[in-house]
């Protein structure tokens, strides 16, 4: 999703209580049934999941899409799509299909696709966005980040914030975006498609969809291979009248045959002064007025007119159609505290651990597991020095050990000598939970109420890049005699802390030849940051041996979903097995255990990847770890 103006885009048991229905009042938390919740969110994304796409252009850019028809028909973002280009639309089933750009509209941010030879494809159903409302589940499946085809689609839970905004009257939700979700669905708890992906701001919570009206309203221009332009805001109804700004509000010039003002009764030189009981000065705060409401579910507005000297008023019905009132929905936005019980029973198995790296002070979650003795934490390795200590319940801190470390994983095994209950019985654990997205997790927390997420993803490799390797600050080149490494400029970072210079030769790091700079490159990407590295080194006709301590590289994209608060992990990816969610957690929270919502334990998280992704280690990989620690 390219930058501009808009940026683009597993024990115990809890009971579930109360009922969700559908009642013409507040809804709270305590009438949410999980399980009913839990099911709903099972059956769209099973639903809708094999029509969810990928699609590939010629420079092997990948966006999302859903297939909407049974004729190839493919909806995606305006920002994303070219008319007339070719496409390469990637299937949940492992074919791989053509496809032509048709209709597109970039301000709206809409696009049509078509697939050339359609057959016995699934297909996504299209709702109404024209009834959301505040607080609304919603879903969404689309492919964040880079195109993996063993980990699929990844799926995501949020809710509406806003039905209709000033951002081009799209929607704003919870369910976190980044780019590659471009052009992928907004469902519905139906698993009926209410949007389509469009852009993102820098909080987490704000995530812009085009709401699946604006296409249904524009059909027959997305059906054609052109860009097209459209005035005002599709995803607002029009009213069917023109105005003036006047001294008093809005004077009406025209009204337009068979549309909603003229069944209303305004009439040419009304002058609208009142909006639902709030003035209005000028034609855009009748737009601002009608979001407004909009939002809050109401489906006509009441006009305060002057009408030949004297005061009228207009109501408007906001559509022709008479739509089913939309049903309340019970309390999400605080989903954690529907699991309290619960959590307050896990607390004892996520502690802290301290610890210093390189003379820096460091933090991280850990999990308490059984094993031969008592107090015995995993966590995640780079995030913990050999230092450590471990904080108890009461705040006082006990001195802990390291046993074991993965540095494949970024697992660690640590013991303190402690007493207390709890922890995950690992000697008991037979392979892994099903795989499953969109089940429900917790993350418990044992200073606060934790978090809940869904499983997003199949289970997957994540291989290791130069994105989470050591950075040593420096541009390489070539001696122009001997051909061997030289380090042209030298920046910031621990080369140049260790004395580094630019035109020092390079001989070998860690004691291992350098012949080329493809040999530095694939070794750093295998070191982790904060590690100290030897380095000899060549100057003038002096050999000189550096200890360097490694950075992170940098990751400033300019792209607002790489400013997240908190920011990724160090070390983020180069796991065995792993598996994606969307809790929205800091980095130093890694290391701490996963559960489902019935207690069963999946895991531990093992880095917060990205703007929309966590990843947990599952735990057949800790048992197999911890087993071996004990040999």
């Amino acid at each position: 999703m390219p930058l501009h103006d808009r940026v683009r885009l597993t024990c115990l048991r809890v009971l579930a209580v109360g009922l969700m229905v559908a009642l013409p009042r507040q809804v709270g938390a305590e009438d949410l049934d999980i399980k009913q919740l839990q099911s709903r969110i099972y059956s769209a994304v099973d639903k809708v999941l094999p029509a969810v796409v990928a699609i590939a252009d010629r420079r092997g850019s990948v966006f999302s899409g859903v297939i909407v028809s049974d004729d190839g028909l493919v909806l995606s973002a305006g920002h994303a799509v070219r008319s007339n280009r070719s496409y390469t639309v990637l299937m949940a089933d492992g074919r791989r299909l053509s496809a032509k750009g048709l209709g597109v509209n970039k301000r709206v941010d809409m696009a049509m696709l078509r697939i050339l030879k359609p057959d016995k494809l699934p297909v996504a159903e299209m709702g109404q966005s024209s009834v959301l409302i505040r607080n609304q589940p919603c879903i969404s499946i689309s492919f964040p980040g880079r195109y993996n085809s063993k980990r699929g689609a990844v799926v995501r839970f949020g809710y509406i914030n806003k039905p209709i905004t000033s951002n081009q009257g799209m929607i704003e939700t919870t369910a976190q975006m980044e780019p590659g979700d471009s052009g992928g669905p907004l469902l519905d708890l139906d698993g009926k498609v209410i949007g389509i992906h469009s852009n993102i701001r820098r909080s987490v919570a704000q995530n812009y969809d085009v709401p699946i009206d604006s296409f249904r309203q524009y059909w027959d221009e997305l059906k054609e291979p052109k860009e097209f332009a459209i005035g005002g805001w599709p995803s607002l109804p029009k009213l069917g009248f023109r105005g003036e700004d006047d001294d008093d509000g809005i004077r009406v010039v025209k009204v337009y045959k068979d549309g909603l003002a003229e069944s209303s009764g305004l009439k040419v030189d009304d002058v609208i002064t009142d909006v639902s009981g709030k003035k209005v000065t000028s034609r855009t705060k009748i737009y601002d007025r009608l979001i407004e409401l909009r939002s809050s579910g109401m489906n006509s507005i009441e006009l305060t007119v002057i009408r030949a000297g004297k005061t009228a008023r207009v109501r408007i019905k906001l559509s022709n159609e008479d739509h089913p009132k939309p049903a309340a929905f019970p309390e999400i936005r605080n989903l954690a505290r529907k699991f309290k019980e619960l959590e307050s029973k896990l607390d004892n198995v996520q502690f802290v651990v301290h610890s210093s790296i390189n003379g820096n002070k460091a933090r991280a979650w850990a999990t308490r597991v059984y094993r031969s003795g008592r107090g015995n934490v995993v966590s995640k390795s780079t995030l913990i020095g050999d230092d450590a200590r471990l904080e108890l319940d009461d705040g006082s801190m006990v001195d802990a050990e390291v046993i074991a470390r993965d540095t494949k994983n970024d697992l660690v095994l640590l013991h303190a000598n402690f007493i207390g209950v709890g922890g995950v019985d690992l000697e008991n654990v037979k392979g892994d939970l099903e795989e499953r997205p969109g089940r429900l997790l917790l993350i418990p927390d044992a200073s606060g109420e934790g978090r809940v997420s869904v499983w997003g993803s199949r289970y997957f490799s994540v291989p290791r890049t130069r994105a989470s390797g050591g950075y040593l600050g420096v541009l390489l080149g070539s001696d122009s005699e001997s051909g061997n490494v030289v380090f042209d400029r030298v920046d910031s970072g621990g080369a140049r802390s260790a004395g580094i210079k630019s035109g020092d030769v390079l001989l070998s790091m860690n004691d291992k030849e350098v012949k080329r700079q493809n040999d530095v490159r694939a070794f750093l990407s295998q070191q982790e940051p904060n590690s100290i590295i030897k380095l000899v080194i060549q100057r003038d006709d002096a050999e000189l041996v550096k200890e360097v301590v490694l950075g992170n590289p940098p990751d400033d994209t300019g792209h607002v979903a790489d400013n997240l608060k908190g920011g990724k992990s160090d070390r983020r990816d180069g796991f065995s097995l792993a598996i994606s969610h969307d809790a929205d957690l800091r980095p130093s929270q890694c290391g701490g255990p996963v559960f489902d919502i019935d207690g069963n334990f999946l895991g531990i998280n093992i880095s917060r990847f990205s703007r929309t992704r966590c990843y947990v280690i599952p735990r057949s990989i800790l048992k197999q770890f911890v087993a071996n620690a004990g040999r």
